[in-house]
């Protein structure tokens, strides 16, 4: 489990309510998040050093900002899916 402090600047549950505006199902959510990692390394590295992670063996040989966006990934993923439900059945 990654404890999160930096995904507490996005609101995750406008960010859901965005997705579920934009997408008629749940599989774009990767791609969604994916939008929402910082892409330049200063931005990179500021949200990762707001949150702690231990590195995991996958990350042993990867640089260090492959590691970092990994990370930041996971953890936006993690806090997308704790504010979202299931699309209603039409």
């Amino acid at each position: 489990m990654v404890v999160c402090i930096m995904s507490n600047h996005i609101n995750w549950k406008k960010a859901v309510e965005e997705y579920k505006e934009n997408y008629e199902d749940d599989d774009g959510i990767h791609e969604y998040i994916d939008g929402l990692v910082p892409h330049y390394y200063y931005d990179i590295s500021n949200a990762f050093l707001n949150f702690t992670a231990p590195i995991e063996a996958s990350d042993v040989g990867a640089d260090i900002a492959t590691v970092m966006v990994r990370h930041i990934f996971d953890a936006y993923y993690e806090s997308f899916m704790e504010e979202w439900t299931p699309f209603e059945e039409a």
